[in-house]
């Protein structure tokens, strides 16, 4: 037995999942166009721990979903679980109201030798996540293929111990994630009052100028025809979407890089220091600073930079903050086209207006936001930290609960 970790109490054994489910399947592996009007196939994104999140989800024709549903049957009682992807998701159907059917990334199971609440938990218990995450295949997007998931090894106690568990699990399991959300509240209420701080300080600024008429505004290019970003290092990196965080600065860990070659076809497209970035394809509005081990570097197509005219009128760190307020997603949002992908033009951004007060003003609102939002991310990092322990205290709960510990 490959999975049997640990030895059982009396009267348990190990399972196989395919042995204790009369079903084990996943859904379609090649779903039908998505139309405007129909019914619901959902996927990965729409199974969570706590039950289907109705939203963002394919609606297919009616006979396309006949011949899915028939295949999958989802009844009363089955149990989802995410198996692309975001490997390891599950949650019970109970009050089955609404038909749907699945794509491929979720498998549907039912179980007829343990309750379903019993194997839902157990599904989520340390040891099986282990063994998923182990056991995942893929490049792109890793999966667990059905096999692999029969063959997975459950604990499989009497009826009674089931119950017992469930009951258990249910009323100590229920005490935790209520206060996980407390706290998970409690960090949205900061960024909420950092956001409201931000907002009241530069919208009681009335004077404005437009982006265009205080920093240059430039794009970044895309790679010349037939070449390709690589993975080792050169002297040549090149600055994506993907790594723009939302601290306002560059992810290091995933750079990718050009030839001297492929740059010198593109060397005037280049980002300073010195300058911002902003995303302007894709995921829009996203800015920030470009650290010094960057400087210079090669600017994607999809972000431009804003390269201040002249310092002694427009602090960089105070352009930042006016990023981040909710006037400057307005305007940005107003100017975003919707074609194949939301755009946000060069034109476009260069004419949204930015409230200007003295550079001396600028600097007193930056070093007051600074020192607020350190303050309060602070307490974040500590509601963060009790929000991991409690994540490992149910971890620690449901690892003794299948081994007889509960």
């Amino acid at each position: 037995m490959e999975q049997v970790l640990y030895q059982l109490p009396e009267s348990w054994e190990w399972r196989q999942l395919g042995e204790v489910c009369s079903k084990v399947t996943d859904g379609s592996h090649n779903p039908p166009k998505a139309i405007e009007s129909g019914l619901p196939m959902l996927s990965s994104r729409n199974v969570m721990d706590n039950g289907l999140f109705w939203e963002n989800f394919r609606l297919i024709p009616e006979d396309a979903f006949e011949q899915e549903h028939r295949r999958t049957r989802i009844t009363e009682g089955d149990v989802l679980l995410t198996i692309v992807g975001t490997i390891g998701r599950s949650c019970v159907i109970r009050n089955l109201e609404r038909l749907f059917t699945l794509q491929r990334s979720v498998a549907v199971l039912s179980p007829d030798q343990l309750i379903s609440e019993f194997l839902c938990y157990q599904l989520k218990a340390p040891f099986i996540q282990e063994y998923f995450s182990n056991n995942a295949k893929g490049s792109a997007q890793k999966g667990i293929y059905l096999n692999q998931l029969k063959s997975t090894y459950l604990v499989c106690p009497p009826l009674t111990e089931q119950k017992r568990i469930v009951k258990k699990l249910d009323a100590l399991l229920s005490r935790i994630d209520s206060a996980i959300t407390h706290l998970q509240d409690s960090i949205s209420q900061i960024g909420c009052f950092v956001q409201v701080v931000i907002d009241t300080k530069f919208s009681a600024i009335s004077s404005r100028e437009t982006i265009e008429s205080l920093a240059e505004v430039k794009g970044g290019k895309r790679l010349p025809k037939g070449e390709k970003l690589r993975d080792e290092i050169t002297d040549y990196p090149y600055i994506r979407v993907a790594d723009f965080t939302d601290q306002g600065t560059i992810d290091l860990s995933n750079i990718k890089y050009i030839s001297r070659e492929v740059h010198e076809q593109i060397k005037r497209y280049v980002i300073s220091k010195d300058d911002l970035y902003i995303s302007i394809a894709g995921t829009i509005g996203k800015t920030g600073f470009v650290p010094p081990e960057l400087d210079s570097a090669n600017l994607t197509e999809n972000a431009a930079k804003l390269v201040i005219k002249n310092k002694k009128q427009l602090d960089l760190n105070y352009l930042y903050l006016y990023t981040l307020t909710s006037d400057f997603a307005a305007q940005a949002g107003l100017a975003t086209k919707t074609v194949a992908q939301p755009k946000l033009a060069l034109t476009r951004l260069s004419k949204i207006e930015v409230p200007i007060c003295s550079i001396e003003e600028q600097k007193e609102i930056v070093s007051t936001i600074h020192a607020l939002k350190s303050k309060l991310y602070q307490t974040e990092e500590v509601l963060f930290s009790k929000i991991e322990e409690l994540k490992l205290l149910k971890a620690s709960i449901l690892d003794g609960a299948f081994k007889g510990e509960l």
